[in-house]
């Protein structure tokens, strides 16, 4: 049995992840932390499970096989440092972090042998539309590359997440390092660069498009998620992938698929 805490189990992602554990017979959920100003600490989110606050964390994985961060950038860095030193397995899919936040993290998994899987995007898709990103990009260079991202109106950063990871994957395949994120006024013609556009708007759980021009031709590859299912039922195959580890470093979704 793998003993699961979840951070930010009240959000919409985390309150799936934590009904996927709760269902899951070789998991179980053995903590839910809540933000300590939304009025649910103490309150019996699942039965037996009762929410607590950020300052109960390191008390809480004492018993804990993997902590999963599902929160926000502000409060996974006030929180995911402090976990390799208990020797918990993490998993984190909480986006935005500042990289020095990051860099701490790698510094403290090595540090104590606990190991890490961060990822900008659980679905499987969204891993594969990654590879397909930078695989295209390489195959055509001197194309030019457009990312355009959606999302739900209450989405906190922009560009999300895994618009970040996949133009990552085309400066790796083409070798372009700029970006220009929208355009305005007297913009004049582009130059080696990939431009960037976020729209946000109702309930959209997630699009990606990569869009590449030249050559008198046009190639899109697009990825849409229809439920936040898709990225619970990523997250818990990370779980279970992480559970029992002892690599001290961070690792990455496409390990978890052997991409």
């Amino acid at each position: 049995m793998i003993r699961v805490v979840v951070g930010g189990a009240t959000g919409k992602l985390g309150s799936l992840v934590c009904e996927h554990v709760v269902a899951d017979a070789e998991l179980e959920l053995a903590g839910a932390m809540v933000s300590a100003s939304g009025g649910n600490v103490g309150k019996e989110l699942y039965p037996g499970v009762l929410a607590f606050a950020p300052d109960e964390l390191e008390r809480r994985l004492e018993d804990a096989d993997v902590y999963v961060d599902l929160t926000s950038p502000t409060a996974a860095a006030d929180n995911v440092t402090k976990v390799p030193a208990t020797g918990t397995a993490m998993v984190i899919g909480t986006t935005a972090i500042a990289d020095e936040v990051i860099q701490r993290l790698s510094d403290e998994a090595e540090a104590s042998g606990s190991p890490v899987l961060l990822s900008a995007n659980f679905a499987l898709g969204v891993n594969v539309f990654w590879k397909a990103c930078e695989m295209l990009a390489a195959a055509l260079p001197d194309y030019d590359f457009e990312m355009v991202e959606m999302h739900h109106n209450q989405k906190k950063d922009a560009p999300s997440g895994t618009a970040v990871k996949a133009i990552e994957a085309v400066q790796r395949g083409a070798d372009v390092s700029g970006t220009v994120h929208g355009r305005e006024g007297i913009s004049g013609p582009r130059g080696k660069e990939i431009g960037v556009h976020a729209l946000r708007a109702g309930d959209i759980v997630g699009e990606h498009t990569l869009l590449i021009a030249g050559n008198m031709e046009r190639l899109e590859i697009t990825h849409r998620a229809i439920s936040r299912e898709a990225f619970a039922r990523g997250c818990i195959a990370s779980v279970k992938w992480i559970a029992g580890r002892k690599e001290g470093r961070i690792h990455q979704m496409n390990e978890v698929l052997g991409l």
